[in-house]
This record gives C-alpha cells, structure tokens and sequence, in this order.
C-alpha cells in the first residue's frame, strides 16, 4: 500500500516537472522579448534626444554661415568657444525649431545692468545714487540698446521667419540712425535691444560668468565713452562739511541724522531767502527797510 501511495508520489512529480520546464521556457522568452524592447527604446532615446542634443554644437556651427560667425565675433572682438552659444544669441522667436535668445536676453540684461553699475561705482566715488542710476539708465535703457544695435548692424544676422513687417519697420528705424535721427519714434525697438543683451547673455555664459571680461569687452560695443559723467557733484570738502553739520544737529536736538539734514536744507533755505532780500534792498538804497527786516528776522524763532 505503501509502495502504491509511493508510485503516485512519483507520478505527480513526473507531471509536475514538464510543467515546471514549460513555465521557464515561457518566463525566458516573456523576459527577452522584455529586454528586447528595452534596448529598442533605450536605442531610440538615445537617438531623439541625448544624440542629438550632444552633437548639436557641430550641427549648429554647420547652419549658421561661418561668415555670420566671422562678422559678428568682429564686432564683439570675441571668439566664442561654444558657438551654440551664438547661434542661440542670434536666434528670434520665429524660429520655432530651434532655441531663441530669450532666455540669454535675460541673464544678458542682468549682466550688462551690474557691469554698468559697477564701473561708474568705481569710475568716481562722489556720484549719489541718483546721478548712477541716471548713468545706468543712458547705457542700458532700450532706446539706447537699440541705438547700438543699429548703429553695428546686428539685425541682418538674427535667424527669423516670416517678419518682413517687422523687417521693413527695423530697416527704416537703421536709416534714420544713419541720418542722424536717433530719436526716432519706433515701436519695435525692444527688439534690437534684446539683441544686443542676447549676444551679452552668450558672451557672459561662454566667459563662464566673467563679469570683469564681460565688460572689458562691452564697454567698447555699447559706446560707453559718448555717455557724459556729470561734473555737478559736490566737492569732497563741502560734503564733509555738510555731513558735520548734520552730526552737529542731531547731535544738539537729539534727533536722528535724517532729521538733521532736513533742519540744515529749511537754514539753507532761509539763508538764500535773506540773503536775496538784502541784495534787493541794497539795490534801492532802503536803508531803513534792511533795519526793519533785519529786526523782523531776529524776532522770528527758527
């Protein structure tokens, strides 16, 4: 009975093994077909996206015209050492399959505005902060960016499609630059100065973010030497000795230095009131008139 039980056990162990064999047959080929498709996406990944996107620097400086490359790097006086990077400067919006320079417009008007502010900073101690952002304001503001860019002729090496308005519009606002009118109103142009902060964004990313380069090399396609230091600031000496007076003030009244500065412009203020005053009496000979306003004066309480 026992040997009988046992030549069941058998069989079923018999039956199970072909099972068992068929089951791994079929796991291994689900499991080929598996790392098949793998591969074939892996494969086709590589080739849509990281491929292309690796080798697009040699495909790049093979669409653009080396001589737009060559005339464009003339006017900066810079070799770029990724020209993708200039491609992309050069590239508008209405190019749609490849990158514009929207986003090198971005860290380019960041970069020009610093570089800018940072050498007038430097260039003279005595300008307040009014006089820096005026100065910032003629070297970086769209209308003057504008004017640079049409005075180096930058638009004629943008990549553009289907813009013959704007063209035309662009090609108008160039003549006129040349003629003389750099005040002429024109609508579009931002654009010309987007450019020229787009080939500033390029050139300050190729420079691996070189502020000091970035200006040595802008200083000269912006045209800073036309721009004007004003010459109006108050001498060191006068303003030490303003500051003085303002201590003294604040020190006497108790109040802050703000409060200060304002009790010395309201003295200044009735100095200049007095002192044309007398030069008007003085002109009519009233001496009895400067005794009374003397005397009106005194009996004021400032």
């Amino acid at each position: 009975m026992e040997h009988h039980f046992t030549q069941l056990d058998d069989g079923a162990s018999a039956d199970v093994k072909p099972a068992s064999n068929f089951g791994a047959a079929v796991a291994t080929v689900l499991l080929a077909l598996l790392l098949q498709i793998f591969c074939r996406c892996c494969r086709s990944i590589y080739r849509n996206h990281v491929k292309k996107y690796k080798f697009s620097s040699s495909s790049a400086a093979a669409n653009m015209d080396r001589s737009t490359i060559a005339a464009v790097e003339k006017i900066l006086k810079y070799k770029f050492k990724d020209k993708r990077l200039l491609k992309e400067a050069l590239t508008h919006s209405s190019c749609r399959e490849d990158m514009s320079y929207e986003r090198l417009e971005f860290i380019g008007d960041a970069g020009l505005g610093l570089a800018v502010a940072t050498h007038f900073f430097c260039l003279e101690p005595r300008l307040n902060s009014d006089k820096l952002t005026r100065l910032r304001e003629k070297c970086v503001s769209n209308e003057r960016l504008a004017l640079v860019a049409a005075r180096h002729g930058l638009y004629q090496f943008v990549r553009r499609k289907d813009t013959g308005s704007l063209d035309l519009l662009v090609r108008e606002y160039v003549e006129a630059v040349k003629q003389g009118d750099d005040h002429k109103n024109f609508e579009f142009r931002k654009i010309l100065a987007d450019i020229v902060e787009a080939l500033a964004g390029a050139v300050y990313l190729d420079l691996n973010f070189d502020l000091t380069k970035l200006w040595t090399i802008f200083k000269d396609v912006l045209m800073i030497d036309e721009i004007e230091v004003p010459k109006d600031f108050e001498s060191s000496r006068l303003l030490e000795h303003k500051m003085s007076c303002m201590d003294y003030v604040a020190r006497e009244t108790g109040e802050n230095q703000f409060t200060g500065c304002i009790y010395i412009r309201i003295f200044t203020f009735y100095i200049f009131i007095f002192r044309n005053l007398v030069l008007l009496l003085f002109k009519f000979q009233n001496i009895s008139s400067i005794a009374n306003l003397v005397t009106h004066l005194i009996e004021l309480k400032f």
